[in-house]
């Protein structure tokens, strides 16, 4: 067809021939399928007369697309130009040429060009998220996706999704890829639900691949805060006198609080602090303390602490008793501390003096320098002291000298020499000449072991030695005693009747 509408003529018979550069220019690439694609050329008059001419594009399939007629007049320039939309993904092959109805174009002005067809992208909503409160109102902030390729014009409407003829806010705007997060501030609606719509302006998405519109729940703001009075101190304060007030604020709505004010009130209504209160989030809690110089008020008084952020209000209230002056039935000191202290002192300074009676009062040790006998030593005792004693012998071969049981009695083997002698045992004294002895040993101790005595028919009695009177249980009798003045020991005995 291109070849059919190109007119063979001589270079007398030329009428339109380029202006400029004899390649035709293409806007619109990289291109996508569906996307529009515009083709020009600038077109030069020769001839004596005005004519027109237009651009035709031809591709594969047998698919034409032909431009507007334009009138050129004679010696002036003008562009002719096509559009259209490449059918195939991918390398795309066209020709193009000049057309005139009268002829006389030049045989230049034709040839083909290639244009890379990719896919469709996909546009999508991916998410919608909101913020209402009562001081800024609703924010709805969907996130718009675009899929690579080229920059697109699109336009978000914002709806209320039960009147859809209620379009809330609109905005056009050129979406890069990726994605974009699109804040709209839509004051405060009356509604629940918001329809958002994405339309492409001038080009087509991906229809399997796309999502354009989506609809969000949203929850008007309600403020439900509450204040307390946790403490205060002292509880009892006097006039003039510093009182401190901690606070608790929690907020149970379900919308953030900016800004507000804390007032101490006092129930005559006179306001005694005033304080502004920074922002808090829903589920959130905030704890702060006043401090009241100068406390004016001698008596019971209500007091009130209350929460204002705009139109809302809450408030809770507590009973402070005062007085005039401080108690002057306080001690300045801690009585518990000074009793306990007081019962410590007194076990003390008791336990010191039992113990320095004691000392005092000890009765002397009769181990050392005593004249009493020593417990005699057992015949097993004895028997075990004669094992443990040695006696020295001499080898009559080398004469090396040995030290062998006192008791032991037979042969001998020399170490040295290995030689065997024989030994007898010490000569023993006749027992009977060892009790005898042993005997008059102790009837000697008991010689020289004398105890001085005093008796009486009751249970005063004198001591021996300083006269002193003492007094001894007739019934314990015969007693060793001690005499506690001159420490001089005797036995009492009872007098005989």
């Amino acid at each position: 067809m291109v070849e059919k509408n190109i007119q063979k003529t001589n270079s007398n018979d030329v009428n339109f021939s380029a202006a400029g550069s004899e390649e035709i220019s293409i806007i619109g690439q990289p291109t996508h399928l569906g996307d529009l694609i515009k083709t020009s050329i600038l077109i030069h008059n020769e001839g004596d007369v005005r004519d027109s001419v237009r651009l035709e594009i031809s591709g594969n399939n047998n698919s034409f697309w032909l431009g507007d007629f334009v009138e050129i007049d004679s010696g002036s320039s003008r562009e002719i130009s096509v559009s259209f939309r490449p059918l195939n993904v991918g390398n795309n092959e066209f020709n193009w040429s000049v057309f005139s109805p009268r002829g006389g174009v030049d045989s230049s002005l034709n040839g083909s060009f290639n244009i890379e067809v990719r896919h469709k992208q996909s546009l999508q909503i991916l998410s919608n998220s909101y913020s209402w409160t009562s001081e800024e109102g609703l924010e709805v902030m969907p996130l718009i996706f675009l899929s690579e390729g080229v920059s697109r014009d699109i336009s978000i409407n914002i709806f209320d999704n039960v009147d859809k003829n209620n379009l809330l806010q609109s905005l056009k705007i050129s979406l890069d890829h990726g994605s974009r997060i699109i804040p709209f501030n839509l004051a405060n609606p009356i509604t629940e639900n918001i329809f958002i719509e994405v339309v492409p302006i001038s080009w087509l998405p991906n229809v399997s691949d796309s999502k354009n519109t989506s609809i969000i729940l949203v929850n008007p703001p309600h403020i439900s805060v509450e204040i307390t009075i946790d403490n205060f101190y002292p509880k009892t304060p006097v006039k003039n006198e510093n009182i401190s007030f901690e606070y608790t604020i929690s907020n149970n709505g379900n919308s953030k609080i900016n800004s507000a004010l804390i007032r101490l009130i006092m129930s005559d209504q006179t306001i005694i602090h005033e304080e502004n209160f920074p922002s808090l989030l829903p589920d959130a809690t905030y704890s702060g303390k006043i401090i009241v110089t100068e406390w004016q008020y001698s008596y019971s008084t209500n007091l009130s602490i209350s929460f204002i952020s705009g139109e809302y209000h809450t408030s809770n209230w507590v009973l402070i008793e005062s007085t005039n002056s401080p108690q002057t039935s306080a001690l300045p000191f801690d009585i518990f501390a000074v009793s306990y202290g007081s019962i410590a002192g007194l076990a003390i300074v008791i336990m010191a003096k039992i113990i320095i009676s004691a000392i005092s009062n000890r009765t002397p040790s009769t181990i050392n320098n005593s004249k009493l006998r020593p417990a005699r030593e057992s015949r097993l005792d004895a028997k075990n002291n004669k094992k443990q004693q040695k006696k020295e012998v001499i080898c009559p071969l080398c004469e090396q000298r040995l030290n062998v049981p006192s008791y032991h009695e037979g042969l001998v083997k020399c170490p040295s020499c290995e030689s065997n002698f024989e030994v007898r045992p010490l000569e023993n004294k006749p027992q009977e000449k060892d009790d005898i002895l042993q005997e008059e040993i102790e009837s000697e101790d008991d010689d020289e072991i004398t105890i001085p005595s005093s008796s009486s028919s009751g249970d005063m009695l004198n001591c021996p030695s300083c006269e002193q009177k003492l007094r001894v249980l007739e019934s314990k009798r015969p007693v060793r005693a001690r005499c506690p003045a001159c420490r001089c020991e005797f036995m009492a005995l009872s007098e005989e009747k």
